[in-house]
């Protein structure tokens, strides 16, 4: 569905902006027609189970995991090389991204957010490494 209304800006129904509207939002328009559809039809399919409550999903876990518990102390030193690699790999993706936006041909001018992204970025993969989460 959301195929067939993405190729929708070429049919001759609407005005143009109309079908450039629909083609622009064609995968969310299919994920809430579809929703709606299974809602209202009641279909038999596997939905997913959310707990009543926002808890860890082991009892006996916190929500901010210790690096330093159950953890022999040449673990700490050998991981100096995954972060630094993980460091590198962020960096260098912001790095070349920049260089391609940069271009001249893009016109582009560097606005008070220029930076931010990478800031955020680092800040958010401090918090889910301290809580366990992936990247």
């Amino acid at each position: 569905m959301s195929i067939i209304l993405k190729d929708f800006k070429n049919a001759l129904f609407f005005p143009s902006n109309v079908r450039q509207f629909i083609s622009d939002f064609s995968v969310i328009i299919a994920i809430f027609s579809m929703s709606f559809l299974d809602f209202a039809v009641n279909v038999a399919t596997p939905k997913l189970e959310v707990p009543h409550e926002f808890k860890p999903t082991l009892e006996t876990r916190s929500w901010i995991i210790p690096p330093f518990t159950n953890n022999p102390i040449w673990t700490i030193f050998l991981a100096v090389f995954p972060a630094m690699l993980g460091t590198i790999l962020i960096f260098m993706d912001q790095q070349i991204t920049a260089v391609i936006i940069n271009r001249k041909e893009n016109k582009l001018n560097k606005g008070c957010g220029y930076h931010l992204d990478l800031f955020v970025l680092a800040i958010l993969i401090e918090i889910c490494s301290i809580m366990g989460l992936p990247w």
